[in-house]
């Protein structure tokens, strides 16, 4: 059998990594080179702080990998579970890539944070997969799933020892040659001039702009290597994405991105792990889309869930829903009967009785929760921590219906649950230090990240997301188009413009939330009134948003929109509608005003924590830093002159509160 040298890729690749393979690719001994990539282990960041700094040590990795795939001995990988990141990007300039694992997940985790590859991927990986997947791998972040059908990308062995596959394949593999030293650019399917390419990568360039701007450099970036490097040589397209991952990696979008999506995470992450819990059980009241998604986030994190709703029905549904997500997410290596198994329902109120924390997560209307809140705490033991999962609810308002306010807490989760991130913890008046610690301790085992806030009407969140619906429902009033209105927001990053957002939600409960706002009047809610005004129309024609295929919009049974035609007989058309950019301006600036007040009130601590909150809880654009971090990004004194424009056209709720900074 030929002799093969065995290397072991590192968590991080350093100079010792690449001595060592030059080394035994220059063993005249040796008959080929076999690196075997074992499962990430090490911190991600790791490695993103070297993607960050970009060390000399990146540029002669990428000189490394084109020496040894022209080089005349053959270079294997052998993968031993999913691959990402640089490891991702080694493992493809092999020649050829082996497992015995059943399915092999390959991805390039960094896009998130606007570094996009550096090393070759961009020009190799289209030729192993195709460039729609491709596409979809390195530019909207979709893992490649292999399980043996693609063999360019990955040869799956069953029952065969690595070195022996290795061995059979090196005895017949001959000098290697890459796919891409031997194609000729111009009559490669994957020429980036030829019509279905063109076609592929327009239509990636419109994705991309309805998600962001040009100002979030990375994809941009990304999609111009792809469309400039497949029409050049192979060498010529790694120039491209070298030059190209360089201006990302110091572009202010990236560093808001990472500053925003990894940094203040870590940060909020590490002091709630600080705190050691021992719920090894939970109760949740309430079986609805939250207390689903509740019941099966906890489960799948390993806590055992007694489940209660008066409505048997809606408990079979529940629990249909959950073992449809623990299908789906079984491909993922995760157990799904372990995770359904967990998840037990409850008879009686009593049957919660043994649990540490019970979370409340029933319908949002207040005479229902105190109802539902006094009958639970009247069963449970005095040690137990009883939540309230309130869109708006003041905590010290609900508390009342308990007899321990000290061990009453809000915890709000974000829809889909099991999807979203962010947890915020609202604090009562009378909430002990004690249950804060037991709620933060509970986050960390959901794997949430926490936002500690103080109690006041709609909290930190709900509030700030009320204030720019409201903002577009006051322009709906002036007769700009919704769609307009839409369009503008998605132009400037929001995932989901505020008009779409209000119909999804449900109008009529947003009336609700409006009320309870209007009640207390702090900030934007001053003028919740007019947005209830507006909501009415819609509530008493029974369009009531999505739900029934007509609110703001027109719904067909496929779920598209379009503009209600009898809108305008409401709301005349506006004959000379703002441009997009002063739209955009004051669904932004209202976010940030909004959130100054609730600094002013000491709801938060801190603008940092605004920003983790935007992000993560109603995905405001990552690569403008967060709703706070926006005001350094476009400059302070640019900010206040736009701000003051806007509270002299439309009025004092774009006046920023006193004492606070806009700084």
């Amino acid at each position: 059998m030929k002799k093969i040298a065995f290397v072991n890729f590192p968590e991080i690749p350093n100079g010792g990594f690449l001595s060592g393979l030059g080394r035994q690719l220059a063993d005249p001994g040796n008959s080929g080179v076999c690196i075997r990539f074992s499962p990430a282990a090490g911190e991600p960041a790791d490695e993103l702080r070297i993607l960050c700094s970009a060390p000399p040590l990146l540029s002669e990795l990428r000189g490394t990998l084109r020496t040894w795939e022209r080089g005349s001995k053959p270079v294997a990988a052998w993968l031993e579970g999913d691959v990402s990141g640089v490891a991702f990007e080694v493992a493809l300039a092999c020649h050829r890539r082996f497992t015995s694992q059943r399915e092999i997940r390959f991805c390039w985790p960094w896009t998130k944070f606007g570094l996009p590859p550096l090393l070759g991927t961009t020009q190799r990986l289209p030729y192993l997969v195709g460039l729609k997947p491709t596409l979809d791998c390195l530019l909207f972040d979709k893992p490649l799933i292999s399980n043996n059908s693609n063999n360019a990308l990955l040869v799956m062995v069953d029952g065969i020892a690595e070195q022996e596959a290795i061995a059979a394949w090196i005895d017949s593999a001959g000098e290697p040659a890459q796919l891409w030293d031997q194609a000729d650019v111009t009559r490669s399917p994957l020429w980036s001039q030829s019509v279905p390419n063109r076609v592929l990568l327009q239509a990636a360039y419109l994705q991309i702009r309805q998600k962001s701007p040009p100002e979030d450099r990375a994809p941009g970036l990304l999609l111009q290597v792809f469309h400039d490097g497949l029409e050049r040589t192979f060498d010529a397209g790694l120039n491209l994405e070298a030059v190209a991952f360089e201006k990302a990696r110091i572009a202010p979008s990236t560093k808001q991105r990472i500053y925003v999506q990894y940094e203040l995470p870590q940060q909020a992450i590490k002091r709630a792990s600080e705190t050691r819990t021992t719920f090894h059980r939970i109760g949740i009241l309430g079986s609805g889309l939250m207390g689903t998604g509740i019941a099966y986030t906890a489960a799948r994190a390993g806590l055992e869930v007694r489940l209660f709703d008066a409505d048997a029905e809606a408990i079979k549904r529940s629990l249909d829903r959950i073992k449809k997500l623990s299908q789906r997410h079984a491909t993922a290596g995760e157990n799904g009967a372990e995770i359904i198994d967990r998840v037990q329902p409850a008879k009686q109120l009593g049957d919660l009785r043994d649990c540490g924390f019970v979370i409340e997560a029933v319908f949002e209307r207040l005479e229902i929760k105190r109802e539902v809140l006094a009958a639970v705490s009247a069963e449970l033991g005095p040690a137990a921590i009883l939540a309230s999962n309130t869109t708006t609810f003041p905590i010290s308002e609900l508390a009342k219906s308990v007899p321990r306010p000290e061990n009453f807490i809000g915890t709000h989760f974000f829809a889909p649950v099991e999807q979203m991130d962010l947890l915020e913890i609202i604090l009562g008046e009378e909430t002990s230090e004690q249950t804060k610690k037991l709620a933060l301790g509970l986050a960390s085992q959901l794997n949430k990240v926490p936002l500690v806030v103080r109690d006041g009407p709609g909290f930190y969140t709900s509030r700030v997301v009320m204030a720019y619906i409201q903002e577009a429902l006051l322009m709906l009033a002036e007769g700009i188009s919704p769609s307009l209105i839409d369009n503008a927001a998605r132009n400037a990053g929001m995932i989901l413009g505020p008009l779409a957002m209000a119909d999804l939600t449900s109008l009529d409960l947003l009336a609700d939330i409006f009320r309870s706002l209007a009640h207390h009047g702090r900030g934007s809610a001053q003028f919740a009134p007019d947005a209830l005004g507006i909501l009415s129309k819609f509530i008493d024609a029974k369009r009531l948003g999505r739900k029934v295929r007509g609110g703001i919009y027109d719904y067909a049974e496929d779920g598209s929109r379009r503009d209600w035609e009898e809108l305008p007989h409401w709301f005349p058309c506006d004959p000379k509608p703002p441009s997009g950019h002063v739209i955009a301006d004051r669904l932004m600036y209202i976010q940030t005003i909004e959130t100054l007040h609730t600094l002013r009130e000491g709801v938060l601590d801190a603008p940092e924590l605004a920003d983790l909150a935007s992000v993560l809880g109603w995905k405001y654009p990552a690569f403008r830093g967060g709703v706070m971090r926006y005001v350094h990004l476009i400059g302070p004194e640019k900010f206040e002159v736009t701000r003051q424009d806007l509270e002299k056209k439309h009025g004092r709720r774009f006046a920023i509160p006193a004492s606070v900074p806009c700084t």
